[in-house]
């Protein structure tokens, strides 16, 4: 009565395994035939991470109140950059993407305006400052804090200037004619207060804590306090998943530190134990010398 019911336990197990087999032997053919068959607006986009790459700095742009800027203006050398890149009469992607920065923004300690700054730049040539005005104060009003308008910056600008920056991130996109519209990446670009990329996330959902890491990471240990640095420095950054997480490593060299430094804290009781027993036996010894010295010579004057 057992053997049919075992045999239909492993039956699941058998058809798993066969599907993995044909996976196997068919990965490469389907992927390769899945990406052939995506549309050409989708094939073209996505971002190319180009850690290290310097952002070009005197590129000339519009700011949201049509005031003529370039892109240094927003760094400082002291604090990070935020770049994004969107445009405001995109559908969905754009305005999913933003509203959840913003939520990501609320949660954080770190003060935009601050403790970093925020620059969006549109992707559309034909956006004007004041489409990017409107759009700017429909963020802002939704994170009501100190700052904020003053430290995120939406500009707008011609192609060339689009372009020159968008190379420079790695940021691929394309125009649809037929619908009007932008095929794009959501993508959050993390840069040092020298314009130099640190790091990306590559995701819509923007989790409060992966932002934080990248802007301290970014900030070269300028913001943040002490605890922020120390759990950046247990992170590390990986390009392939466009996120940090834990590093091994580094929590394994000072987890060895830690026991190192407390053994040597338990050791102290003991070597100033051992340092108090032997003053005490120096002191004791002392005074019996004494007595024998004075013994000795009152033998030799005896004599």
């Amino acid at each position: 009565m057992k053997e049919p019911v075992t045999k239909l336990k492993r039956l699941p197990l058998a058809i798993y395994c066969l599907a993995a087999i044909c996976c196997v032997f068919t990965d490469q053919t389907a992927v390769g035939q899945l990406i052939k068959d995506l549309p050409a607006s989708v094939q073209e986009v996505g971002v190319e991470q180009r850690l290290g790459e310097t952002l070009p700095l005197n590129t000339v742009f519009f700011d949201e109140r049509g005031q003529k800027v370039r892109l240094n203006q927003f760094f400082d050398g002291q604090r990070p950059v935020l770049v994004t890149l969107n445009y405001s009469d995109c559908p969905m992607l754009c305005s999913l993407q933003l509203n959840k920065l913003v939520t990501a923004l609320d949660e954080l300690d770190l003060e935009v305006g601050k403790d970093f700054q925020i620059v969006t730049i549109s992707i559309d040539p034909k956006e004007t400052p004041f489409k990017a005005r409107e759009t700017k104060s429909k963020y802002v009003n939704i994170l009501p804090r100190e700052g904020v308008a003053d430290g995120w910056h939406f500009l707008t600008g011609k192609q060339d200037s689009i372009t020159k920056v968008a190379d420079a991130i790695g940021f691929r996109y394309k125009f649809i004619p037929e619908t009007g519209q932008y095929s794009h990446a959501a993508m959050l670009a993390f840069c040092t207060p020298e314009g130099m990329i640190s790091s990306y996330l590559l995701l819509i959902d923007y989790p409060a804590d992966q932002v934080k890491l990248g802007l301290l990471a970014a900030g070269g240990g300028n913001i943040g306090s002490l605890v922020d640095n120390f759990v950046l420095y247990c992170s590390v950054y990986n390009p392939l998943e466009g996120s940090y997480t834990a590093s091994a490593w580094k929590i394994m060299r000072l987890s060895a530190a830690a026991t190192v430094l407390l053994l040597l804290i338990g050791l102290v009781p003991y070597w100033l134990g051992r340092r108090k027993t032997s003053a005490d036996l120096s002191n004791h010894e002392l005074p019996n010398q004494s007595r024998m010295n004075v013994q000795q010579n009152a033998a030799h004057h005896s004599q």
